[in-house]
């Protein structure tokens, strides 16, 4: 029997009209069906979004054996699809509509959209990059997890951790790519042009590990892999030469708050508060001139190994040995010297320090009247 697809979907739209009216503000059709790469066991693709995210209507069906399924696409949820923070982007790529309840309604599908389109361009690079990295870091607590059970010889939870770790890492890649594809299909991901080093192989080591070491060993390779590719093309993206001025004009009174907090602390003999200003302090520092001095944008994604710089090297004292060993009186003596050098380190590179002696001073500098 030869289903008549449209005769199908029109009984379905006037159903869930019927039972919700106004509340439904969409109903778009997308999948194989629209594409045109349909198979035997093909559904047909159909969703509604409400006006009220409190709305869960569905009306879910089978016709001759073919699964039809009208369930809501909350607005939030395309929205996360058109900025790559969901990974059924293909769902805007490939749909028609088939009923708005206003113009507005219609526009508005439109403009997600164009926004999915709009971030496959090449101005939005960086961007993307950037979420790619974010999206990469959300396998963390999987990873942990794998690991946990791996120890505890668990392959089931294994397996679906490895599983997850999987899918999170092609989100990344599609981002890093800028392209919206279907994740579950592999072909689709090797046509990406941007990948990990040995990536289907690894991926099919996932896939057929025997054991939990040999799927947690594969999840490791894949992670390294991923990592290095999302920090070659970090590094690639250089912006404009940025002087020094740019990137830390108004930078020194919140370094200075933190050198402050290394000085109390020292004082105090509380390795607690001085850990947290150190670092904060160091972090700052590195990362703001490893812009100025390579164009490159570090972010949370990176180490501090990979933006750290030689400090001593441009005669500054070091100051974590002395952290480490608690050494609390000669770290206060070398937080001043820094601070010192810091000064001129900044000065002679143009960098405004916005320090003020006093009220008349800060009013003529923002020229308040």
């Amino acid at each position: 029997m030869t289903i008549d697809f449209e005769a199908v979907r029109d009984v379905l739209v006037d159903a869930l009209l019927a039972r919700l009216g106004d509340e439904v503000d969409l109903i778009f059709q997308y999948g194989s069906l629209l594409k045109g790469n349909t198979h035997r066991y093909s559904d047909m693709d159909i969703s509604y979004v409400p006006v009220h995210d409190a709305t869960g209507v569905s009306i879910t069906v089978m016709v001759d054996d073919i699964l039809c399924d009208l369930y809501p696409l909350r607005w939030a949820r395309l929205e996360a699809m058109a900025e790559f923070r969901d990974m059924s982007g293909t769902i805007l790529h490939h749909s028609r509509i088939v009923y708005q309840r206003n113009p507005e309604a219609g526009r508005r599908f439109q403009a997600l959209t164009n926004r999915l389109h709009e971030l496959q361009q090449p101005a939005a690079r960086a961007g993307m990059l950037k979420l790619a990295q974010e999206i990469f870091q959300q396998t963390g607590y999987d990873y942990y997890l794998l690991r946990t059970q791996a120890a505890a010889g668990h392959f089931p939870a294994c397996f679906r951790q490895g599983q997850k770790i999987l899918h999170t890492v092609l989100h990344a890649l599609a981002a890093c790519n800028q392209r919206s594809i279907d994740t579950r299909k592999m072909p689709e991901v090797l046509s990406l042009s941007h990948l990990p080093v040995g990536f289907a192989e690894t991926v099919e080591r996932i896939n057929s590990a025997p054991d939990s070491t040999a799927l947690l060993a594969a999840c490791e390779a894949l992670l390294a892999r991923t990592r290095d590719l999302l920090l070659r093309e970090q590094q690639a993206i250089r912006g404009r030469d940025a002087t020094y001025p740019e990137v830390l004009d108004s930078a020194y009174p919140e370094l200075k708050a933190d050198l402050q907090g290394v000085l109390i602390a020292c004082e105090r003999g509380d390795r607690f508060l001085l850990n947290s200003k150190l670092n904060s302090f160091y972090h700052e520092l590195a990362i703001h001139i490893a812009i100025a001095e390579t164009g490159v944008a570090y972010s949370d994604f990176n180490s501090l190994a990979e933006y750290e710089q030689d400090f001593v090297a441009w005669g500054f004292p070091e100051l974590l040995p002395l952290a480490v060993a608690g050494d609390f009186a000669e770290l206060h003596r070398q937080c001043l010297v820094f601070d010192e050098h810091l000064h001129r380190f900044l000065t002679e590179r143009g960098v405004g320090l916005n320090c003020f002696t006093s009220a008349e001073e800060l009013r003529k500098h923002l020229a308040v009247g």
